[in-house]
């Protein structure tokens, strides 16, 4: 059995993060989209450094069994006590139950910030995305005009 650990982003690790998201992943995948055609641009890399340097919040390398696969990061949401939560592996590791995995550290660091809920987005097609947020007991709506999916997890107490 694997182990899925996250670490801090640091200035040492963005790079390694940076060209994981380029060889393994599209822009759209890991970041906000940005215009232009969907391809790693040195605008995407600069875009992609800053996302992964959260001003507030934390960003996370996932992590399985010490081998890079991803990032994760949590920052303030509009709803008081509330961090909404990113995830995004490489196209190499998904599949495997790593980013349920990631998803429950992601809820324990949420919790050492005073969370006392998580709240993602994604969107129907993320099948891996909406089955982790549900195996972890999710809150789910999904908007059948535009595909989105918005969830609430609670982690702690109000």
């Amino acid at each position: 059995m694997s182990t899925v650990t996250l670490q801090p982003v640091d200035e040492n690790l963005l790079p390694r993060l940076l060209d994981l998201a380029a060889a393994d992943t599209e822009p759209h995948e890991v970041m906000p989209s940005l215009p232009g055609a969907p391809r790693w641009t040195d605008a995407r890399r600069a875009a992609f450094r800053e996302y992964h340097r959260p001003a507030d919040g934390a960003a996370y390398a996932v992590l399985v069994d010490g081998q890079l696969v991803g990032a994760a990061r949590i920052t303030p949401a509009e709803a008081p006590g509330a961090v909404q939560a990113n995830i995004w592996l490489g196209r190499s590791a998904r599949g495997k139950g790593y980013s349920t995995e990631a998803l429950r550290l992601l809820i324990d660091e949420a919790r050492t910030h005073g969370a006392h809920a998580l709240i993602a987005e994604t969107h129907v097609s993320n099948v891996a995305a909406v089955a982790a947020l549900r195996t972890l007991g999710a809150m789910i709506w999904e908007d059948p005009d535009t595909g989105s999916v918005h969830a609430t997890l609670r982690v702690g107490q109000d």
